[in-house]
């Protein structure tokens, strides 16, 4: 464990003091999230999820760029006492690679990805785990099998109410390089083939990071490549209308710039919009996780409470 979880500066700490677990005070422009708490200096952070209640987040953290090192490990923290407690390592994490943690709707799993032994026998690639709740804890790690999995990199799955599982890959197949695929469960909890979602979503280049929300009808993710880019990677939306995916567009300029913004998620109220930017130019800072409000971004048809924000 890395000594940065272990002694918080107590003036950077107290600002976890004046955050809510609701996150319903996003702001309209980005912000570095839980500074000091959850983004820290020196340290890469990737995606974070929220349990239902939103009083528990999980996110992944790493001493250098996935990609680069591919060493990862998925901590917690708690919303206890007004104040949000110093992050641990996720109890079926900190022995393997763990990275993307994503909470299903209704709280009952965290599917996340992982390089560990797959029925004892060592893996290079990345691979699709979920843990169950088991009263305040979790279950032993699940692989999801081979109809989902191959011999090349499997990131970022979610699922929606339904079950439906989205997530990233770099297998033969696809459109570009990294493409968005989805599989529906079956009645024994496994899941059937995976299938690409199609043009509408996948290009030549880069699609990757897919978030989906709970009904099943809109996705973020992020891309390289686009025509429409602002920078390296940016964060694109998608909607499925009448069962038909709709082609993605950009979030615009108050999410997207010229550095590299990738791994969204959404709080569990869908208010507020959480993602790393990277920033390579001039100078090479390791990611930090941002939030900002979905209203106006996304639309209200996201957020499961839109009119709350109707006051501000």
């Amino acid at each position: 464990m890395s000594p940065k979880f272990r002694h918080v500066p107590a003036l950077l700490a107290a600002l976890a003091l004046l955050q809510t677990p609701s996150a319903s005070a996003a702001p309209r422009v980005p912000e570095v999230f839980l500074p000091g708490l959850v983004s820290l200096p020196g340290q890469e952070e990737y995606r974070i999820a929220f349990t239902p209640d939103g009083r528990t987040a999980f996110w992944g953290v790493g001493e250098e760029l996935f990609p680069v090192s591919r060493q990862a490990t998925i901590v917690y923290s708690e919303w206890r006492h007004g104040r949000w407690s110093e992050p641990r390592v996720a109890p079926f994490s900190g022995v393997h690679s763990d990275i993307d943690p994503f909470i299903s709707p209704d709280g009952r799993r965290l599917f996340f990805s992982s390089i560990r032994p797959v029925n004892g026998a060592p893996r290079a690639d990345v691979e699709l785990w979920v843990v169950e709740r088991r009263g305040n804890g979790w279950s032993e790690p699940r692989h999801l099998g081979a109809a989902v999995n191959s011999t090349s990199d499997e990131l970022y799955p979610s699922v929606d109410a339904c079950g439906t599982l989205y997530f990233g890959s770099d297998r033969p197949g696809g459109y570009g390089i990294w493409d968005i695929w989805r599989a529906y469960p079956r009645a024994d909890g496994t899941y059937g083939p995976a299938e690409n979602l199609g043009p509408a979503i996948n290009t030549e280049s880069l699609d990757f990071n897919p978030t989906i929300t709970p009904d099943g009808d809109t996705l973020l993710f992020a891309s390289i490549g686009r025509e429409d880019g602002f920078g390296y990677g940016d964060l694109y939306m998608a909607e499925r209308v009448r069962g038909r995916w709709r082609p993605a567009h950009n979030l615009g300029p108050q999410v997207n710039t010229a550095q590299d913004e990738y791994h969204p998620s959404l709080s569990p109220d869908g208010r507020t919009l959480y993602f790393v930017r990277h920033e390579y130019e001039p100078e090479y800072l390791p990611a930090d996780l941002f939030h900002v409000r979905t209203r106006g971004l996304l639309g209200p048809h996201v957020a499961h409470d839109a009119d709350a924000d109707s006051e501000e």
